[in-house]
């Protein structure tokens, strides 16, 4: 962590007169918290990630009657998380007094596969398939806002706001061939809702995590922020 903030501050400082900051230097901040959420993707287990278990019911009429079956989905696993990086420039944030009160960056996932195991029953067939899963990377908009008294910035906003195409290949459902494109629909929308949940949600609070372990208190003067009251807050 120690490296991150040296390189903020040189860039910080030597970037522009009058002690504006140069933007430049906000992507190798970006690009150091980046590799720091992605070792902690790694060491925590979410990447690869399991995925969670589910199921999807279908039904048929067969001479009259319907019969109904279901295909569950279990020992998911999703890889490619700690693929996410800087896509774009990172900028301050400013107000209407040109004061820097946060920071936003494009960021973007790299393509993802996965795969589950299905069990689909129907009229006592069971057959066992493998599906197979193909995320084309996603487009994700990070903000943070800065803690004028603690000198550090807090993750805001971690969105995805374009999901890439979701591949999904199916093998083994021989005579429940069928169900295939109810099926590869069913995976298409669960595996989107899944990566939108553990970005806006677990790898929001990660980031924050990060974010929190950085001391800007040495750029005070530079980002508007008060190191005195930080320093206050921190013995309380």
């Amino acid at each position: 962590m120690l490296l991150m903030v040296i390189v903020l501050c040189v860039g910080l400082v030597a970037g522009a007169p009058g002690k504006q900051p140069k933007d430049e230097s906000l992507n190798h901040y970006m690009d150091l918290v980046m590799d720091n959420l992605q070792v902690m993707l790694v060491e925590n287990g979410f990447d690869p990630v399991a995925l969670p278990n589910t199921s999807m019911g279908f039904s048929d009429e067969v001479l009259g009657v319907v019969w109904h079956g279901e295909a569950k989905l279990y020992d998911g696993w999703m890889r490619g998380l700690a693929s996410i990086h800087r896509s774009g420039n990172a900028e301050f944030i400013k107000n209407s007094e040109d004061r820097i009160r946060g920071l936003l960056a494009s960021l973007s996932l790299g393509e993802m596969k996965g795969h589950y195991v299905c069990l689909a029953k129907f009229m006592d067939l069971g057959p066992i398939a493998d599906v197979f899963i193909d995320v084309k990377g996603s487009d994700v908009y990070f903000e943070a806002l800065l803690d004028t008294h603690q000198c550090k910035f807090r993750a805001e906003v971690l969105k995805v706001t374009k999901l890439g195409s979701i591949d999904v290949s199916i093998k083994g459902l021989s005579v429940l061939g069928w169900i295939v494109s109810s099926l590869m629909e069913f995976v298409m929308i669960f595996i989107s809702g899944f990566i939108k949940n553990i970005v806006e949600t677990v790898m929001k609070d990660m980031t924050d995590v990060v974010l929190d372990n950085i001391d800007l208190s040495p750029l005070g003067p530079i980002l508007g922020c008060d190191p005195s009251a930080a320093h206050l807050v921190q013995l309380h």
